[in-house]
């Protein structure tokens, strides 16, 4: 299949941007005349399919009766020989619209109809915070990446994935005596907020959607559903899920089949948090290793490392093969001590700079700064000035 670009502007730059130039471009001069005649004098070969997109008005029928399919990607009159571009490609996203036409992996969550239309309504970018192994700070990096969120203008939501420990109620109300809404008081056709809590509840910027209770266990496929609504109405849902194997990739019931493989194929991010050790590295490289034979990109894979307090021979591993490395996290003493006494959001140069550099990759236009965040390096004795 032969998909092609004529025309400036609106969704056409975006798929501009996403696709290689040779893969879009026609091979003829910049104006209508020259790039028409050229698809005219080069029909369709039986068999094969040829696609133009479009926002050019003219006279399309001849290239039409060379056996190319013209859509017009734009609003107004449709001109001869084009067609609409089918209804159901208007609900998909960017991610989607590319790796149909051009099998391009691609990140992007907008959707193709609020482009062409110009509605500014979009699908909230959505990362995943999960690991191989426990003790990685998984909670308390998802806190943070909304805290971070907040200071930058975003309205985000926290939801909690790990229904076996419900690690973010046991913090924000260990003894459970607050009048909290759980995830599983969400049903399809209501309002998202009936599964999230307020942040003023909590004296939080952000909102929390908790796991279910003891004994209220909900499937991955209402987890799914209720991430669909809350996508619409805040803008970027953290989702801090349970620990995950390599194993359950294939199996829908758990958190890695059920959520880790179908977001990742559909373009979200997931940060997998790797904690430093032998042991603990090589059993990461186990999990990762096996995301290619899932076909998860390694461009929706962040990394990073999280160095346990006393550890002092910590080496990093090459992890490209497998995905982005997002940095190392130091944990201290002094954090463990702030996060058991219910503190949170404090400056921390051990953490600060991959949080930044993970918010950085999933929010690419919203203005975090990793270089601000970078620990400058003491001069030595006999580098003083």
């Amino acid at each position: 299949m032969a998909s092609l670009i004529i025309g400036h502007g609106g969704i056409l730059d975006v798929l501009r941007s996403k696709v290689p130039e040779q893969r879009w471009r026609v091979p003829a001069g910049e104006d209508f005349a020259a790039q028409t005649d050229f698809l005219t004098r080069h029909p369709v070969r039986p068999g094969r399919q040829g696609i133009v997109f479009t926002n050019l008005p003219g006279n399309w029928m001849p290239v039409a009766d060379a056996g190319w399919t013209i859509y017009w990607i734009d609003r107004g009159q449709i001109p001869i020989g084009a067609q609409a571009l089918p209804e159901y490609f208007m609900d998909r996203s960017i991610t989607d619209f590319v790796h149909e036409f051009w099998r391009i992996q691609t990140i992007d969550k907008r959707l193709v109809g609020d482009i062409i239309l110009n509605r500014t309504r979009q699908t909230a970018p959505m990362i995943i915070v999960t690991s191989n192994t426990g003790g990685v700070g998984k909670t308390v990096s998802s806190r943070r990446l909304c805290e971070r969120a907040r200071e930058k203008g975003l309205r985000p939501l926290l939801i909690d994935g790990n229904m076996r420990q419900s690690s973010q109620r046991s913090f924000f109300d260990p003894g459970q005596r607050m009048p909290a809404r759980t995830i599983a008081d969400w049903r399809p056709g209501m309002a998202a907020q009936y599964g999230a809590n307020s942040g003023r509840m909590f004296n939080i910027g952000y909102d929390v959607s908790f796991a279910p209770p003891a004994g209220a266990m909900v499937s991955w496929d209402h987890y799914r559903a209720y991430i669909e609504e809350a996508r619409k109405l805040w803008d970027f849902v953290v989702l801090d899920l349970d620990r995950i194997s390599a194993d359950d990739l294939q199996d829908s019931t758990t958190a890695a089949g059920g959520m880790v493989v179908p977001y990742v194929l559909a373009g979200d991010l997931c940060l997998v948090i790797v904690k430093a050790g032998v042991q603990t590295q090589g059993d990461a490289l186990n999990l990762l290793s096996a995301f290619p034979r899932y076909g998860l990109p390694r461009e929706c894979i962040g990394i990073k490392d999280t160095v346990p307090v006393g550890m002092t021979d910590y080496r990093p591993l090459d992890y490209s093969r497998y995905g982005i490395f997002l940095g190392v996290e130091y944990q201290t003493v002094e954090a463990g001590n702030l996060i058991a006494s219910g503190k949170s959001n404090w400056a921390d140069s051990n953490l600060d700079l991959a949080r930044e550099q993970t918010l950085e990759w999933v929010l690419p236009d919203k203005g975090f700064e990793p270089a601000k965040f970078e620990v400058k390096k003491k001069k030595g004795w006999f580098h003083r000035g």
